[in-house]
């Protein structure tokens, strides 16, 4: 498994979804078009894993950095 040190989503057209990522030791970006559906399931999944890490360590940001 690899770690990608940039990642965002883009959308080039209507409709159209795309993930764009490079990872740690490389100097190639690399983009995968994905389906609306996977998009969906990206957003869902990922703000309920950042809520959960969220809720385990409620102590983030600014007041985080200071401890």
């Amino acid at each position: 498994m690899s770690i990608a040190k940039l990642f965002y989503l883009t959308t080039p057209a209507p409709n159209r979804y795309v993930v764009n990522f490079q990872l740690f030791g490389s100097d190639e970006l690399l983009s995968i078009e994905i389906s609306q559906a996977h998009l969906t399931n990206v957003i869902i999944d990922g703000t309920t894993l950042a809520l959960r890490e969220v809720n385990r360590n409620p102590q983030t940001g600014a007041e985080h950095e200071r401890s």
